[in-house]
């Protein structure tokens, strides 16, 4: 039997992905089995098994990938001429639109039902980190275009960063989704006029 080429390798893997992340959002993380998991991305068991080693494994790279898909979908969707106010209200409406991803449901699942481990909770802080860059080059584009007031870029960014990450609350409240952009974008205009150097 010849061996798979590397491309052949990572096309099974990333079947293996899709098709897990499309099983947890239907059923959920605890209701999934590797064995579901393998049926439902047509592989075979030494398959899964030689690409993942275990259901959680699995759910912690497909978070990996769906925060790097964040920061680049961002970066397609950010103008470079908009000055830095505007695209914070810009990943304001960003933010809240991502709420609508059915995978933070099963994110959300795991971290509530599951005894996370301390190195995979760090490591999902880690990823949520990936984040704060983004929003640390807007403020300091704001600061150096005067716009915002001189203050530490990385503690902002944080403060920002949690702002829209708590009103992730609303999406678990069922809020109706016109009067959930209504209030992700107010949090951007008090954190606005909160650093505003006018």
């Amino acid at each position: 039997m010849a061996r798979k080429t590397a491309e052949e390798t990572e096309r099974t893997r990333q079947q293996i992905l899709r098709g897990a992340r499309d099983l947890f959002i239907r059923r959920g993380y605890n209701a999934a089995s590797m064995e579901d998991i393998r049926k439902h991305a047509n592989v075979s068991k030494g398959s899964i098994y030689y690409h993942f080693k275990s259901k959680q494994q699995l759910l912690m790279e497909i978070f990996e990938q769906k925060t790097i898909e964040w920061i680049e979908g961002w970066r397609k969707s950010e103008k470079p001429d908009m000055p830095a106010v505007e695209k914070l209200y810009a990943l304001a409406d960003y933010w809240q639109e991502d709420f609508d991803d059915p995978f933070l449901k099963v994110v959300d699942e795991f971290l509530t039902s599951q005894g996370v481990d301390t190195g995979t909770f760090e490591k999902m802080i880690e990823l949520a980190q990936m984040q704060y860059p983004v929003i640390q080059a807007i403020i300091e584009e704001g600061v150096a275009a005067g716009a915002f007031k001189r203050d530490d870029p990385a503690e902002l960014a944080y403060i920002f960063a949690a702002t829209m990450g708590g009103l992730g609350m609303a999406y678990y409240e069922k809020v109706p989704r016109d009067r959930m952009q209504a209030i992700y974008r107010k949090a951007a205009e008090l954190f606005v006029r909160g650093i505003s150097a006018k």
